[in-house]
């Protein structure tokens, strides 16, 4: 595949077992109105999702997370994400076992206005940047707001609306 196309198939979404996001809902405008998924990232803990994912016509080119988000009510000030990866390997890797997270991070700027939504863009090198994942194999993808980094310094819920993973 070509750079800029989609390449992470996010599987499904994984509360991890602690300090996980909340899901919720943000009600649309229109009739009848919508009602946007979302999954809550609080000011003052570090929270996370995890995605299962596959890469899928990866051709090496390194991969580009697309992070669509909104504030609860902030019209000002940083948001730290942070995105890391676990590769599962082909009878190599114990999902049992710990494992350390290597985190790369964007700091995004709260929209203008609550309900607009942001583009935030984290980016990987091929390779143990992103821990040596794979053509046709699974990860684990974790997401994070890191609000105990000093960069964060947005009050209210990080609003997630959703993940893409390209190749860049």
């Amino acid at each position: 595949m070509a750079s800029g196309d989609p390449v992470v198939q996010i599987l499904g979404e994984m509360p991890p077992d602690a300090n996980f996001a909340t899901l919720d809902t943000r009600t649309g405008g229109s009739t009848p109105a919508e009602e946007v998924t979302v999954w809550d990232f609080d000011a003052s803990t570090v929270e996370y999702v995890d995605y299962k994912c596959r890469l899928h016509g990866y051709d090496g080119g390194g991969l580009t997370f697309r992070i669509f988000w909104m504030a609860s009510t902030a019209t000002a000030d940083e948001c730290r994400w942070e995105i890391a990866i676990r590769r599962v390997a082909d009878d190599a890797e114990d999902v049992d076992s710990s494992h350390s997270y290597t985190y790369n991070a964007v700091d995004a700027t709260a929209p203008s206005a609550s309900g607009e939504v942001d583009y935030a863009t984290i980016t990987f090198t091929d390779g143990a940047d992103m821990d040596s994942w794979a053509d046709g194999e699974v990860a684990i993808v974790r997401l994070r707001r890191n609000a105990s980094d000093a960069a964060d310094d947005m009050t209210g819920d990080a609003e997630l609306v959703s993940l893409v993973g390209e190749e860049t």
